[in-house]
């Protein structure tokens, strides 16, 4: 896994930052190294706005440190273009749009999907773990 690149969904990059019970060892595991700059790791831009979103509803997280946390050289965020939206065509119909533009983000990175969700993770075209 030290060669592989991860793309990472909404839920496991919060649950890191926050320190929650609820992520996976594998997911945390894979995260630590993330943020060690042992690995590369894609963030789709919509994950970035759904944290910003929960930073509303929670004022116990706090967006500007948890956006700061994500200025490191081997993090980058890649944004809504139309590689990603071509991409978003060839997923199936049942995604919701924040989970499709984040599969096709993993998709069009060659990355490796760091996902609880158990819709996604059924998807044959996507690679994830958790």
């Amino acid at each position: 896994m030290n060669s592989s690149k991860f793309c990472l969904d909404t839920h496991p990059l919060i649950w890191y930052f926050l320190g929650q019970k609820t992520l996976s060892s594998k997911a945390k595991q894979i995260i630590g190294k993330i943020f060690s700059i042992e690995t590369i790791c894609y963030i789709p831009s919509i994950v970035i706005l759904e944290a910003f979103h929960l930073s509303l509803k929670q004022p116990k997280f706090n967006f500007t440190k948890f956006f700061t946390s994500l200025r490191i050289s081997n993090v980058i965020i890649v944004p809504l273009d139309k590689i990603i939206l071509t991409a978003c065509f060839n997923l199936p119909k049942n995604l919701n749009t924040h989970d499709r533009i984040i599969c096709a983000t993993s998709l069009a990175t060659k990355s490796i999907l760091v996902t609880k969700d158990e819709t996604i993770r059924k998807l044959t075209a996507i690679k994830s773990v958790w």
